[in-house]
């Protein structure tokens, strides 16, 4: 299982602001790679952050055993693509039509690359002052059959856990209706994404989280291990190391107002009644 992650800089404003350009640029690179989606793209708006030059577009496809997400600001001339898929497909053809829908500066930019089956622990160290976030992957073992509630709960309750501002509530499904595979979830946060994807046959969990802000991890692994099981690969790696430096820095001329984040964000206070 190969897990790819993009962070693209030197981007073009107009494409990464526009929903219906990277919904069919979504549908369009899955098929040209031969990843399987499973469902059609999510995508969310944002324009009503904290950090009024943090608006853009968010963007999930969920594949069969995986997902491609795309986070976009527009302002900061920059996206960051995630992508994973039980399966064989190229990664640098991946990026190279991620360029082609949405070019970037290749020297301004950085790929990374990792194999969630390598059975590997490990962390590379990072100055936090330096990077805007972790991103934590982890596969599990586990004894019992997840539910859907059971995802959808863990998904919510870890937003909290780990201090994270979410956009959506979670999205949870099985990727076909007979016989399924996989079951899959992701929620999309301010801060990037939290997804697990679960396999029927091998009864492994491929957890990961990718945050554009530190936050204490140190507690995600005992997390996993007593709500799931064994876990038989964890790799922390950063994300971001030339966000600080490169990001373009342009003011938001027509942020929302005050009335306009509070009720777009009333959902959340009430869930919480």
């Amino acid at each position: 299982m190969l897990h790819m992650m993009l962070d693209a800089y030197g981007a073009t404003e107009g494409r990464l602001n526009d929903v219906k350009f990277i919904n069919n640029s979504l549908n369009a690179i899955a098929e040209k790679l031969g990843v399987i989606p499973v469902a059609p793209p999510f995508l969310l708006p944002y324009y009503y952050g904290v950090e009024p030059e943090d608006i853009g577009i968010s963007s999930f496809l969920f594949l069969k055993g995986g997902h491609v997400t795309i986070h976009t600001f527009p302002l900061r001339e920059c996206y960051f693509v995630d992508m994973v898929f039980d399966g064989v497909y190229d990664e640098k053809k991946a990026v190279a039509l991620f360029k082609k829908s949405f070019p970037f500066d290749d020297e301004k930019s950085t790929v990374q690359v990792e194999n969630r089956d390598s059975g590997v622990t490990y962390e590379r160290k990072f100055d936090g002052s330096e990077v805007f976030g972790p991103h934590i992957f982890a596969k599990l073992a586990t004894d019992r059959v997840p539910t859907m509630d059971e995802v959808f709960k863990f998904l919510e309750g870890l937003i909290a856990k780990v201090n994270m501002t979410p956009i959506i509530r979670p999205y949870v499904l099985t990727d076909s209706m007979n016989n399924p595979s996989y079951l899959s979830g992701i929620v999309m946060i301010a801060e990037s994404h939290i997804s697990f994807h679960y396999n029927y046959k091998t009864k492994a969990i491929y957890f990961d989280i990718f945050s554009c802000k530190m936050f204490d991890y140190t507690a995600i692994l005992p997390f996993l291990k007593e709500t799931w099981g064994p876990v038989q690969s964890y790799i922390v790696i950063p994300r971001g190391s030339k966000h600080k430096f490169l990001k373009a820095n342009r003011t938001n001329t027509r942020h929302a107002s005050g009335k306009a984040i509070a009720y777009n964000s009333a959902w959340k206070d009430n869930i919480l009644k």
